[in-house]
C-alpha cells in the first residue's frame, strides 16, 4: 500500500470563519499518523512483499483500517471544500 498523503492543515482564517473545521484538522492529522504507523509496523502491506497466501487476520485488519482512513480523509476534504464554498446561512 502506498504511503498516506501528507497532512493538510487548514489556514487560520478558515478556522476563524468556520470553527467546526478545527476538530477536522486534528482528525486529519491523527489519520495521517495512524496510516504512517500501520505502514511502518506492518511490512506485509508493502506492495512488493504481499502475496495472498501471506494474508493474516492482522494484515487484513490493517488493510481495512488503511482503506477506511483514506476514505475518511477524502470525506474530510469534501466537507472542507463545501463549507468553505458555501455562502448560505444554514438557519
Amino acid at each position: 500500500m502506498l504511503p498516506a498523503c501528507p497532512w493538510r492543515p487548514a489556514p487560520a482564517y478558515d478556522i476563524v470563519a468556520d470553527p467546526e473545521l478545527a476538530p477536522l484538522v486534528l482528525l486529519d492529522a491523527a489519520l495521517v499518523v495512524t496510516l504512517e504507523a500501520l505502514l511502518a509496523f506492518t511490512p506485509e502491506l508493502a506492495p512488493n512483499a504481499l502475496t495472498w497466501e501471506e494474508l493474516t487476520p492482522t494484515v487484513l485488519a490493517a488493510r481495512q483500517l488503511i482503506l477506511h482512513a483514506r476514505h475518511m480523509r477524502l470525506l474530510i476534504d469534501d466537507y472542507r471544500a463545501k463549507i468553505l464554498n458555501d455562502d448560505e446561512i444554514p438557519f
